[in-house]
């Protein structure tokens, strides 16, 4: 079972965590100390900013409530682009290249489906960083042949390589398995099994080995890369669960790896939010986070969509 109230915190989580590391974005490890929320910064935003991370995300809520449509998607994304739909403040800030790249071919008549950069090159967290919402939507679906095409599709809307299309499938269904329970050592040894029920390429599915193995969460900080690179961040995102007593230190933590703040806390999170159903986010974090009545109706919508009956 899962209510409102966990739905929106899993949602919340996610903001703030993308909120709390924006500021920090691109910075070098142990050049800084995040120890509280911060405004301007990186990209002079005033404090309680989030990014692109939450912006699609809520975009795809958005469209899983409306009517599902990859096209529907495309446009709101195009909408966040261009005008600033889907922001903290009606300013669009921060977008990657792969997602611009595949919101500009869509706009030229791409189909949906094909917009998506296929290249190897492309494989940044741009498309992982999105999919959360998945979770929540696919979690009464049984046929793991179905959670995985869809998965893929909505990941290869900006990012099409198949690096990028198993990094979604095991982040959503780490994801799944927490909201209906499990821990995280059985959810990795659950999604590692289904790994094997599919056709990835062994060589693409190997990169993201280490996050099965019994000795991950001794792997020192400083091995754990937090790059914006899809691989880098769904290891950092598991390793930081491994390591979390809490919230609040799991954010400070992701922090202040360094490089790609936001996403890594944010995909971090998720995880932590799936992981622990009776969370309580931080009051003055919480308090600090720019949350406008549209953003604040579109979530409880979702939550209210998709909680249990």
């Amino acid at each position: 079972m899962i209510t409102r109230t966990q739905i929106k915190t899993f949602i919340e989580a996610g903001m703030l965590a993308d909120a709390f590391g924006v500021p920090y974005e691109f910075r070098s490890r142990d050049s800084f100390t995040a120890a509280t929320m911060i405004g301007h910064g990186t990209y002079d935003m005033p404090i309680g900013s989030w990014s692109d991370d939450s912006s699609l995300t809520l975009i795809l809520m958005q469209t899983m409530l409306e009517d599902k449509q990859y096209a529907t998607f495309m446009h709101h994304a195009e909408d966040y682009m261009m005008h600033g739909a889907f922001t903290p403040s009606g300013e669009m800030f921060d977008i990657g290249a792969t997602t611009r790249k595949a919101v500009i071919n869509f706009a030229e008549g791409a189909a949906p489906l094909d917009a998506g950069d296929r290249s190897e090159y492309a494989n940044g967290n741009g498309g992982i960083m999105r999919v959360a919402p998945l979770a929540v939507t696919l979690r009464n679906e049984q046929d793991m042949t179905v959670r995985r095409t869809t998965i893929e599709n909505w990941t290869k809307l900006t990012h099409a390589h198949e690096r990028s299309l198993i990094g979604s499938f095991i982040y959503v269904e780490l994801l799944r398995e927490c909201l209906l329970g499990d821990n995280l050592t059985e959810a990795l040894r659950t999604v590692q099994a289904e790994l094997k029920r599919t056709n990835y390429a062994p060589s693409e599915v190997a990169l993201f080995a280490p996050i099965f193995t019994p000795d991950f969460a001794k792997t020192p900080r400083a091995d754990i890369a937090s790059s914006g690179y899809v691989v880098d961040s769904l290891l950092a995102a598991v390793w930081l669960n491994s390591q979390a007593d809490d919230y609040e230190s799991l954010i400070l933590n992701a922090v202040n790896l360094g490089s790609d703040t936001d996403t890594i806390a944010q995909l971090a999170a998720h995880l932590f939010a799936a992981t622990h159903h009776n969370l309580v986010l931080p009051g003055k974090w919480l308090q600090q986070l720019i949350m406008p009545d549209d953003i604040q109706h579109l979530i409880s919508q979702f939550a209210q969509a998709y909680a249990a009956r």
